[in-house]
Order: structure tokens, then sequence, then C-alpha cells
């Protein structure tokens, strides 16, 4: 019997990308409600950042229960 495999979530640094990451959450959420996914967890198992990414991970890690808030 195999596992499931592990869905990770890497975020660079950088300033600017940091607000384009938020951009790109935003858009997976949409298009996974627009799928009929009903889960409020985050779809990532690992989330992993440096410097701003790292911030980003930060906060969606902290609210992976809610991942669509």
């Amino acid at each position: 019997m195999s596992s499931p495999g592990k869905t990770a979530l890497i975020l660079t640094g950088g300033g600017a990308r940091a607000a384009y990451q938020v951009g790109v959450l935003q858009a997976l959420q949409l298009i996974r409600r627009d799928a009929g996914d009903k889960r409020r967890t985050c779809p990532f198992r690992i989330i992993c950042g440096t410097s701003a990414g790292a911030i980003n991970g930060m906060a969606l890690a902290s609210r992976a229960d809610h991942y669509d808030l």
C-alpha cells in the first residue's frame, strides 16, 4: 500500500516577489474553490521560504486550518 504524496510550497526571497506570491496564493485559492473543493485547510503539507517568502510562508502556515482567509 503506497502513501499519498506530499505537496510542498517553496517561496523565494525578495521584497517584490513577496507581493506576487500573495497574488498567486489568492489565485490558487480561487481555482480550488471554482473546482468545487470545499476543504478549508491548506493544500500544502510542507511550506518553506526564504526571507520575504519565509514571512509569507509563516503567515500561511499559522492559518493553515483556514486557508481560504
